[in-house]
């Protein structure tokens, strides 16, 4: 059977061409843009890729929107800033040859953060859903953190997809927290309020993560990434109390991509 690799892009002429070498070996790679202002198109049609531009209706919808554009029966779906391993192209390559019994593969993703790969804090193991036979699988709506509802059983791989989180931490948290702002507007427009517990569930997250989960081994990195969790929910609560407040309206949740 065949692969199609499938990569979701907008501005991301930096890592666009590192992302999609590392695909290479599959059938068909297809890059998916939200209409970037920069030369990712222009980057991935040098490679190869076939580039589809297509506006961003969050998450969710643009995974499913990408997938239904591949020709091949099993799909592998990778962020721009990812690189597949060598030992997961291999695994990938052997699971679609193969009579298996799952629908769905996990895949162990691991995380680069200040130039050090996470080991602790709960950041590894991590394992997502990424790569699943077409038509087998469909995304939540949600704007962001896209969440995978899958028919069929689903099985694990254990070969690394290398993710650099970003080569500039600053813009890493300005990109997370901004996430954090999208899903709370999406909760608020779908009835979920300001709630002061989640305050401090997010000290307990962090405490939970860099002490109990051993994220202080990690050194500065897994300080800032623990750190990064708990701000992100404060944020997004923070958010939710700014709308219920009436402060203002749940319209950026589109722009997300902007």
């Amino acid at each position: 059977m065949t692969v199609s690799v499938v990569i979701l892009t907008r501005n991301e002429a930096k890592n666009i061409e590192r992302c999609i070498k590392s695909v290479l070996w599959a059938d068909e790679v297809i890059v998916v843009d939200a209409e970037s202002e920069d030369e990712t198109c222009e980057i991935a049609q040098r490679m190869g890729a076939r580039v589809i531009v297509h506006p961003w209706e969050g998450g969710g919808k643009q995974a499913d929107f990408a997938i239904s554009q591949a020709n091949s029966q099993w799909v592998l779906i990778v962020d721009a800033d990812e690189v597949v391993s060598i030992e997961l192209a291999d695994a990938v390559r052997k699971v679609s040859k193969s009579n298996s019994p799952f629908v769905a593969y996990k895949i162990l993703r691991v995380e680069y953060v200040l130039g050090k790969w996470l080991k602790h804090g709960g950041f590894y193991p991590h394992y997502e859903i990424r790569l699943f036979k077409h038509g087998h699988v469909r995304h939540d709506p949600r704007p962001v953190h896209r969440k995978v509802i899958v028919d069929g059983p689903v099985g694990r791989l254990n070969e690394p997809l290398f993710h650099y989180s970003s080569e500039d931490f600053l813009d890493w948290w300005r990109r997370n927290l901004k996430r954090a702002q999208i899903e709370a507007e999406w909760d608020f427009i779908n009835g979920k309020r300001f709630n002061p517990f989640s305050i401090y569930g997010a000290f307990w997250k962090f405490f939970r993560r860099f002490i109990l989960k051993a994220g202080f081994l990690d050194g500065w990195a897994g300080f800032f990434a623990c750190s990064e969790r708990m701000f992100y929910i404060i944020v997004k609560q923070a958010c939710l109390f700014e709308l219920q407040q009436k402060l203002r309206q749940p319209t950026e949740w589109q722009k997300a991509y902007k």
